[in-house]
């Protein structure tokens, strides 16, 4: 009895995607690689690489999540070449990937993390959009903070939208920032074999970056120097961000 009450219990339970295999893995890191570089053409080869691991694979839900986060990535490069149609175009192949992936594992907190993301970015690009993406955007949110409040992604996706969501107060916005550094320094120094490797250098950076625009010079500049000490390769931050903030700071 007690089996049986286990089995019903597993087989009615959402699914994760497990982990990803070493072959995803290793293009995956060169994705990110890329990103951190602005290296637009490794993208786009990283793109067709992870695109064309055979079929039939176990491990789809990856696939189609590395595939989403290639294009999110590319997003943040395509307004340089293509405008906010390039940009709005990245983002709506982000969203058709990571739509699979959670048809193929509803329980993948990660795709969840990166939906909200992403459709975060395309409803500053597409505004009429606002009224179909902001209740997935909601819905995402509220289900990655209920399966993993401890994710380090998680963490950041919270002070992220608790910074930048219309209508923050003063004391709120600092509240987000003191929760952002918090989970920027949550990230283990290397991932778990089924966790994605971004996050730990890019929460630093992007914390770095809102400080700078929050005027908060310091406290950026620190955010952006630990961005770097974990990733040197990171271009934004070592070659735009931390010298506009080097420069306000020493202008003051």
């Amino acid at each position: 009895m007690m089996l049986t009450l286990a089995l019903v219990s597993a087989l009615a339970a959402p699914a994760g995607p497990g982990a990803p295999g070493r072959e995803l893995q290793r293009l995956a890191a060169g994705a990110r690689t890329a990103d951190l570089r602005g290296d637009w053409n490794a993208l786009l080869r990283a793109h067709d690489a992870i695109a064309g691991i055979p079929e039939p694979s176990s491990h789809r839900a990856w696939i189609e999540y590395y595939l989403a986060y290639v294009d999110w990535r590319q997003s943040s490069l395509a307004y340089m070449a293509a405008g906010t149609p390039g940009v709005a175009a990245c983002l709506r192949h982000a969203q058709d990937h990571l739509s699979r992936a959670l048809e193929l594992a509803p329980a993948f907190t990660e795709a969840r993390i990166l939906f909200v993301l992403v459709d975060g970015g395309s409803m500053n690009v597409e505004t009429a959009r606002v009224a179909e993406l902001g209740p997935r955007l909601g819905a995402n949110l509220r289900q990655a903070i209920a399966e993993a409040p401890g994710n380090p992604r998680v963490k950041f996706l919270q002070a992220f939208v608790g910074y930048y969501m219309p209508g923050r107060a003063r004391e709120q916005k600092d509240a987000a920032l003191a929760d952002w550094r918090r989970a920027a320094e949550s990230f283990p120094r290397r991932a778990a074999a089924d966790e994605p490797e971004w996050g730990r250098a890019e929460s630093w950076a992007w914390l770095g970056g809102t400080l700078l625009v929050d005027g908060k010079l310091d406290e950026a500049k620190d955010a952006l120097e630990r961005a770097l000490a974990d990733r040197g390769d990171f271009w934004w931050a070592r070659v735009i961000a931390l010298p506009q903030a080097t420069r306000a700071a020493h202008a003051r």
